[in-house]
């Protein structure tokens, strides 16, 4: 398939704001991509050539595209960084100056950003720019422009995983159980170019037989919240209670002596950890499993430390160093599969009875603390024995049968019950940053307050929720660019809704999270969060906590979450 037939598509794609007229855009053309080129085709429409657990990096900026783009279009760079400086979108800029009839194939650009992507050591950037400058002469106008978009990460188009799944699903006749299907599939194999090459080789059939592998992450399941501890009983009969740590989420993965671990973003994360991996290694019986746990700061006498502590460990270089200054202990508390077995349709209690039998502990090592009740008044000692372990709350799992792992799923499976709800303090959100406003007297040169919005599973995109401009420290405000502007947008993403009203002067893909405090939410005409007959809801007194590097944009708080929130207090 040329790549000119998709950028067309992608071009229409952008001009549209209906996301169903987007879905069905999609749907039309992967209806004719050939099984050899449907993948690629995907990944490319998701602003990608790998996905996220791959860990395939270009390493490319608008920097490094401007020579190439002045050495194909045989222009002196100096101009070409004046056209970038004022349209601010290297895409419009290789399409004003590239003007080839266009003689790519999808494999063709596929294949040679894999390459760049490896392209690595002395010499390496120069290497780059001569390959990018090659497939830029074969480029037409638009296929500089997307090409370039896809290239340094901004592709503009506002289509989610969500809504390429719903194309396929109706370009292969699934319709709504296909989508199900997909979904399903998806979110054991987070990959979707497997998924969409598995569908248009194989079927729905092929698609409901793919299953776990060690070394690709799962999405990780999520839990609920309620607003009072009751409504776990209510939930369910058997309560398996383990504590809630706060630390980082690890999925590890084992095959012969091949040890990954993953992070809830399904990162590559295994360099960071060597003390996990040597415990791994050490203390889990077994010749392949995949295993979920929590890394969790501790002190020199187990003490459990903060989330922030272990954030530290987050690092490329002197890990070594902060591996012996900042050691964690791994709290596991669920298994996928072992030796070849897949788990994740096994029932809670037989999951856990595998890490019972799996499991060496240690001080760099232990199963989660756990406790199997049917009573109220066991759930609530047990979460004040939790807290005054450190931990910042408890997890209710459903211990009746039906309590498969609902992987990517926010099911009643799984209740968090966090320290802030137990003291009626006020509601925690995970929202995602779509904008930012400019500073005004001390924070004049930066951004003063961020917008902020909330996940709309249904529809694939973000909704506002607040203005966040308080909980920053110094240090928060001075690297806030270094963490956004590399998410910039000069107009809104397709996939954020917003009014008029909240209009912010810079706008941001949504890819940030941050975790916030509010004091209530509120009927409001100027956000879209859960939005009806043009009124949205609205977070009163928002405070920064913490920023949420190991949760994408798609595990902030959802808008069907806000509305139980709202139903569960006014009714």
């Amino acid at each position: 398939m040329r790549f000119l037939e998709l950028c067309n598509v992608l071009q229409a794609i952008e001009k549209t704001s209906s996301q169903l007229a987007m879905q069905d855009a999609l749907a039309r053309f992967l209806a004719r991509a050939p099984a050899t080129d449907i993948g690629m085709v995907c990944h490319i429409i998701l602003g990608e050539i790998a996905s996220e657990f791959e860990d395939v990096n270009l390493g490319i900026a608008e920097k490094t595209l401007i020579p190439a783009i002045a050495h194909a279009a045989l222009t002196e760079e100096k101009a070409i960084a004046g056209m970038f400086k004022k349209k601010g979108d290297i895409g419009l800029v290789a399409a004003d100056r590239i003007d080839s009839k266009g003689s790519l194939s999808i494999r063709e650009v596929f294949d040679t950003l894999h390459t760049i992507a490896n392209t690595t050591g002395s010499g390496s950037q120069a290497e780059k720019t001569k390959k990018l400058e090659s497939l830029l002469r074969k480029c037409s106008p638009i296929e500089a422009r997307y090409l370039c978009r896809l290239v340094v990460g901004n592709l503009r188009l506002g289509a989610g995983t969500m809504t390429t799944l719903s194309a396929l699903a109706i370009a292969y006749g699934g319709g709504k159980d296909g989508k199900f299907d997909l979904e399903a599939a998806y979110n054991i194999c987070p990959d979707i170019g497997i998924i969409a090459e598995t569908l248009a080789r194989k079927g729905l059939k092929g698609i409901r037989n793919i299953g776990v592998v060690v070394g690709r992450p799962v999405r990780s399941m999520l839990a609920q919240r309620v607003s009072d501890i009751s409504e776990i009983t209510a939930r369910m009969k058997t309560i398996v209670c383990e504590e809630k740590y706060d630390g980082e989420r690890v999925q590890v993965h084992k095959r012969g002596e091949r040890i990954w671990l993953f992070s809830r973003r399904m990162e590559d994360i295994t360099n960071q950890y060597p003390d996990i991996v040597e415990a791994v290694r050490t203390q889990i019986r077994g010749k392949s499993f995949v295993i979920e746990g929590e890394a969790v700061a501790v002190d020199s006498k187990g003490n459990l430390l903060p989330f922030q502590h272990v954030m530290q460990r987050r690092r490329k270089h002197d890990v070594a160093a902060y591996a012996a200054k900042i050691p964690v202990c791994l709290f596991v508390f669920d298994c996928l599969s072992y030796n070849g077995n897949t788990l994740i349709g096994a029932d809670l209690l037989v999951r856990r009875k595998q890490l019972e039998k799996t499991v060496k502990e240690s001080s760099r090592l232990k199963l989660a603390k756990q406790l199997v009740t049917t009573g109220l008044s066991d759930v609530e000692e047990f979460f004040n024995v939790s807290i005054e372990h450190g931990s910042e709350g408890i997890m209710a799992k459903k211990g009746d049968p039906g309590s498969a792992y609902q992987a990517g799923t926010r099911g009643w499976n799984w209740i968090k019950w966090k320290r802030e709800y137990a003291h009626n303090l006020r509601d925690t959100f995970d929202v995602v940053i779509v904008g930012a406003y400019r500073g005004r007297g001390k924070r004049a040169g930066g951004y003063g307050a961020l917008l902020c919005a909330v996940y709309n599973e249904h529809e694939d995109r973000y909704e506002t929720l607040c203005k966040l401009g308080s909980g920053f420290t110094d240090a928060d405000l001075v690297a806030l660019p270094k963490r956004l502007d590399r998410y910039m947008s000069l107009i809104q993403p397709k996939n954020v809704v917003c009014t008029p009203a909240m209009k912010p002067d810079v706008w941001f893909s949504p890819k940030v999270v941050c975790e916030i405090v509010g004091a209530e939410l509120t009927n409001s005409p100027i956000h879209t969060a859960s939005a009806s007959d043009g009124i949205g809801l609205a977070l009163r007194f928002p405070r920064l906590m913490r920023f949420r590097n190991d949760k994408d944009a798609s595990q902030a708080t959802t808008t069907d979450e806000l509305r139980a929130m709202v139903k569960k207090r006014f009714h």
